[in-house]
């Protein structure tokens, strides 16, 4: 079944001058169709400006539709009375942890989303003690969130998130403020949310090493959809990922040039254990 779906998707920002007269006009996203299934791990890859992130804001109902319709589980977001529902049904992790941590405990913090839609208090603790268990963050819910790192905080955000007990998790751009480790311990905690919880994942990222394993991207440019498909599909297209200025993983790249040398191996080789195969087969 669909999670999300798109069609002729428009966002125009606009700004006013000091007399209230429209001064500038652009549009964020231009005609946007999308459709991601239940269960689903998609990325949405860009450069900056590409409308990547004023997608995913979409998704939450954060931003509304300036034309077109956008609909989660079969509630169109343009509705005032689906949003609680919707967002509900998808819920947001940011690029930044700290502007999504409230509390001065870190167990305080997570129970804060499921106390607000009124979840009675025994439920709200088996809630906070199922999210933090599930980011592997259990033995820090006495802590301070300002003593933990910041892989340690965005796995808390995430526990946040995950005890309003949403069907959806949108992340946008969640390690990019983060060191190699505290990628690797977000992206882990993504993955097995998807797999073993079966949580729809829509992550939005300029990390290409972190979309190697979704089911499918999308890439935007200029706020359309410039490529869409399986990983393999996408990146085996370096010369139109390289002019849409954006790299491939760094094996796909690697494959690029040895196949423009002449070495005869396959073009859609996505890391290193399908490169050592391909090596080891070459006579």
């Amino acid at each position: 079944m669909e999670m999300i779906r798109s069609r002729g998707l428009v966002y125009e920002y606009h700004t006013h001058d000091d007399l209230g007269e429209l001064a500038f006009k652009k549009k964020a996203l231009d005609q946007v169709d999308m459709e991601i299934n239940e269960g689903e791990f998609v990325v949405i890859l860009g450069h900056n400006g590409s409308g990547k992130s004023t997608m995913a804001k979409h998704l939450n109902a954060l931003l509304l539709p300036t034309e077109g319709t956008l609909w989660v589980k079969g509630m169109d977001t343009s509705n005032p009375e689906d949003v609680w529902h919707i967002r509900q049904a998808a819920g947001m992790v940011f690029q930044n942890p700290d502007n999504q941590i409230i509390a001065t405990v870190v167990e305080e913090d997570v129970a804060f989303g499921p106390e607000n839609i009124g979840t009675p208090p025994v439920k709200i603790r088996k809630r906070v003690d199922e999210a933090l268990d599930t980011v592997d963050m259990k033995m820090y819910r006495t802590h301070s969130p300002n003593k933990l790192s910041g892989g340690q905080k965005q796995r808390i955000a995430i526990a946040g998130v995950l005890a309003m007990r949403p069907e959806c998790i949108i992340l946008d751009e969640p390690t990019a403020m983060l060191d190699p480790s505290g990628r690797k311990e977000v992206i882990d905690t993504v993955k097995r949310l998807n797999k073993e919880e079966g949580i729809t994942i829509i992550l939005i990222t300029h990390y290409m090493e972190e979309a190697i394993e979704a089911d499918r991207i999308y890439v935007m440019d200029e706020g359309k959809i410039a490529m869409q498909g399986k990983p393999e599909d996408v990146f085996v297209r370096v010369d139109k990922m390289k002019a849409l200025g954006l790299d491939v993983p760094q094996v796909t790249e690697l494959t690029y040039m040895l196949r423009k040398q002449g070495f005869e191996i396959p073009a859609n080789i996505l890391n290193v254990k399908e490169m050592v195969d391909a090596l080891c087969q070459l006579k």
